[in-house]
């Protein structure tokens, strides 16, 4: 069975306050663009068979409002490999740890580590503004340059 990996990096997020970056939150308008990946993500029929996220806030609030709208949807795994300083081979590692090689994976995570990580799979970094999902197909098993690009949402509710 292949695997379908859906990067997405974390919508648009407050500046950082007193409590430093792990604690920033969403913005309103990076949750309204989650919101909006959500409902059109359900009307695909998505529904991934595992949810992992970085364990900062913006990433674990974006994970949990695209999940919210999928019915039956799977708990929400923190994996401290998501960090945007984390190392992309050290995520595969992760990964097939957490015996997440086929079927539907979601990883919420941080620039750079999304375009990094798209890049060993599939040799491209495709663009990662905040809120971008990208679907990388591993047909062929979870490696470097295994996967190909068979997706892109950009986020639509503008910057206030």
């Amino acid at each position: 069975m292949p695997l379908l990996l859906d990067v997405l990096r974390h919508g648009e997020a407050e500046s950082a306050g007193p409590g430093g970056d792990a604690s920033r939150a969403l913005s309103p308008a990076g949750r309204r663009a989650m919101k909006e990946l959500a409902a059109s993500l359900m009307t695909e029929g998505w529904r991934p068979d595992r949810i992992f996220s970085s364990p900062l806030l913006r990433a674990r609030q974006t994970a949990e409002i695209v999940r919210e709208g999928t019915s039956a949807a799977p708990g929400i795994d923190q994996l401290d490999e998501l960090l945007a300083e984390g190392e992309p081979a050290e995520v595969l590692a992760a990964l097939r740890a957490h015996h997440a090689v086929t079927g539907h994976v979601l990883l919420v995570t941080h620039q750079p580590l999304a375009g990094r990580l798209a890049g060993l799979l599939t040799g491209e970094e495709p663009g990662f503004s905040p809120g971008t999902l990208v679907r990388i197909e591993c047909a062929t098993g979870l490696g470097p340059g295994r996967g190909r690009v068979v997706h892109v949402i950009e986020p639509k509710t503008a910057r206030l």
